[in-house]
Order: C-alpha cells, then structure tokens, then sequence
C-alpha cells in the first residue's frame, strides 16, 4: 500500500490501470492488490451479434478497513460510455458493484471508480482517496473487429498489470 501525501482527483486516480479482453475463453477478470478486489465479467457467449453488459465490483482490503475512520462516498464514471454509480456514505467494506451496459466489439473502453473516506494512519488523520482505471475491450471471435489484427490476436498478450491507487492527504498538524 503506497501512503502519499497528496490528493489526486478521481479523473487521474488509478496510475496502473488493469487491462482485459473480455472473449470466449476469458469471460472474467480478477485482480486483488494491497487496496482491494477488482472484478469484471461478460457473457460472451450469450451476447454474440449485440451489446453486451459488463459487471465489475470493487471491494476494499483488510489494510485499508482498518485505517479507515468513517465512511466512504464513492462514484463511477465511464469515458465511452453514458454510465455513471454512486454511492454516498457507505461503509468500508461495502461489497460495490454495478453493470455498465451496452458495450459492443472491438471499441477501448475505460471504467473508472474512486472513494473518498476519512483515515487514521499511525496516529495522523487524513482523508483517503481510492481510486481505480479498468481499460478493456470485448472479443467474441465471431463478430468483425474494428481493431488491428494484432490486438484481436487470441494468442496476443491482453492484460496489464493492475494496481489501485491510495493517497491520503493529512489533515494539518
């Protein structure tokens, strides 16, 4: 877990955005990191020839519950997309999830979550900012993609390391 000192809005939290194709043989992602658990699905097989909806959840790790000193306040947004979640004073380990609907083949897609919460770190209060980038794109090998045959490749590299991304800003001495 990284404690900063700064505070980054939600538009630029998640440094190291996690990145997936969603196809026939890998219809889910999953990643946990210090921060929390990201997970996001699509029924591949189930959508072929039309938009699909995805789901993702985020939920926050043991580390960050037992800092926290309050509730969060946290929003979801979509660069693509007309999606958007929010959630107003929610506890720590609220289990958040939503679907964002209507993603078609072969388009980058970018969902994008942040919480706000206030903290308690060794002593210092502070207010948390935790935030997250999922990069995506769906593949059923049946529709035509609208991509570049290299990023279309089953046997490409498709995913990216993800991370989540905590910055806490102290309250003054």
């Amino acid at each position: 877990m990284s404690l900063r000192t700064t505070f980054k809005p939600a538009s630029i939290a998640g440094v190291n955005e996690g990145r997936h194709t969603f196809k026939m043989s890998a219809p889910s992602y999953n990643r946990t990191d210090a921060n929390g658990t990201f997970d996001g699905q699509v029924n591949m097989a189930g959508t072929v020839g039309r938009p699909a909806p995805m789901a993702w959840s985020f939920t926050t790790s043991p580390a960050i519950r037992a800092i926290a000193t309050g509730k969060m306040d946290c929003t979801a947004g979509h660069q693509q997309l007309r999606y958007s979640d929010s959630h107003r004073g929610v506890p720590v380990d609220y289990h958040w999830h939503s679907t964002v609907p209507d993603n078609l083949r072969g388009k980058d897609y970018t969902l994008y979550g942040n919480c706000t919460f206030p903290v308690k770190v060794k002593g210092r209060a502070g207010k948390a900012n935790l935030g997250f980038r999922f990069n995506y794109n769906l593949f059923d090998g049946v529709s035509r993609p609208n991509r570049p045959a290299s990023d279309t490749d089953p046997n490409a590299a498709e995913e990216a390391s993800y991370t989540s991304d905590l910055q806490i800003a102290y309250d003054p001495a």
